[in-house]
């Protein structure tokens, strides 16, 4: 017959198995916070344009938009579960869909008006649909390559809908005319970033330098070792700090 354990020796163990206990929830909330899962973007009808996909903003009350414009062959639903991982937390995350087939993917085809028309039908959809929840004014475009030449002439002509820009491989062949005059006080914050080996790293200093002469607050990074791309194993190191930036702009 086995005798009643030692106090000292039952308290002893009661710590080890809480101990081992602590390790294993740790271990798991490591292993799903490394593994950046955040479930599948919601869809969203868009009246007279394609689908747009995006994530609910945190919290309550009224939000800002972060619109990300795809690159020529992007894909929006794709490419808006990578960008939630590192824009949710600043308010709804919402990708629309250019309007043409490219590669299995989508493009704006080139056609800033026809995007900015995309753009507004998605906002107004949004906002149909969330009422007192979307922020009309004052929001985040995020453009990159052929969505960048969307979005820097967009934001041009909007800047009241659209005051911080994140603008990736951005280039100065994307305006025309006299840019530097059309800039106004309620353009923000622009930060450019854009890789060492793009082909439009000098253009992206060249748009720094325009928007500086133009009295717009914008920060320019060139990455070194960075192409043409958005680093998917990297979408928190690379953009949270600029986000931030951005979304502390008043």
């Amino acid at each position: 017959m086995l005798g009643l354990i030692p106090v000292k020796s039952l308290r002893f163990l009661v710590l080890v198995v809480l101990a081992l206990v602590s390790a294993s929830l740790f271990a798991r909330s490591a292993r799903a916070a490394g593994s950046g899962a955040i479930g599948d973007p919601l869809l969203l009808e868009v009246k007279g344009a394609p689908e747009a996909y995006y994530y609910k903003a945190r919290g309550k009350g009224l939000k800002p938009v972060i619109m990300y414009l795809h690159g020529r062959g992007g894909n929006p639903l794709e490419d808006c579960r990578k960008w939630a991982r590192v824009a949710s937390q600043f308010g709804w995350v919402v990708c629309p869909s250019g309007p043409e087939e490219h590669n299995g993917g989508r493009s704006w085809a080139n056609a800033a008006d026809g995007g900015q028309r995309i753009m507004n039908a998605t906002l107004d959809a949004l906002q149909a649909k969330y009422k007192g929840r979307v922020q009309p004014r004052g929001n985040i475009l995020v453009g990159f390559s052929e969505g960048a030449f969307v979005a820097m002439q967009v934001g041009l002509k909007d800047q009241t809908t659209w005051s911080k820009w994140l603008i990736l491989a951005a280039s100065d062949q994307y305006w025309a005319g006299d840019t530097q005059s059309q800039f106004s006080k309620k353009l923000r914050r622009v930060y450019l970033i854009t890789g060492e080996g793009d082909g439009v790293a000098e253009n992206t200093l060249r748009v720094g330098e325009t928007l500086k002469k133009g009295h717009v607050p914008v920060k320019v990074k060139i990455v070194p070792g960075m192409g043409h791309e958005i680093p998917r194993d990297r979408m928190v190191a690379m953009y949270r700090r600029p986000l931030q930036w951005l979304a502390a702009g008043k």
